[in-house]
């Protein structure tokens, strides 16, 4: 092997070996100074899930225009404790009309 080609090596191999030391030594120094959150375990049940809120279509009634036959529906949020059972229900003032062509 020539010798320029062996010496380029071994520096590169050095510089490296230095980098990774020095990112080590800052990854430890670091590790003293910062104070992390507390540690759950994977298998913790929640302590106080919020109520989240999801939405759903209700039908509000349908009517008959011309030749159209409309459905309307109202969004309504949804909120349910955690074991699944609903809690409180909102209308929001979002609503939804599908029109249906009648022969």
């Amino acid at each position: 092997m020539n010798e320029s080609v062996k010496n380029t090596l071994v520096q590169a191999l050095l510089v490296t070996v230095i980098a990774i030391n020095l990112m080590l030594a800052g990854v430890l120094a670091v590790r003293s100074q910062v104070q992390t959150g507390g540690v759950t375990p994977a298998m913790a049940r929640p302590g106080s899930a919020a109520l989240q809120p999801e939405t759903r279509l209700e039908y509000q009634g349908t009517t008959e225009e011309k030749n159209w036959r409309v459905e309307h529906y109202r969004k309504v949020e949804v909120f349910r404790d955690e074991k699944g059972r609903e809690v409180k229900t909102r209308p929001t003032d979002e609503e939804i009309h599908i029109r249906y062509w009648r022969k």
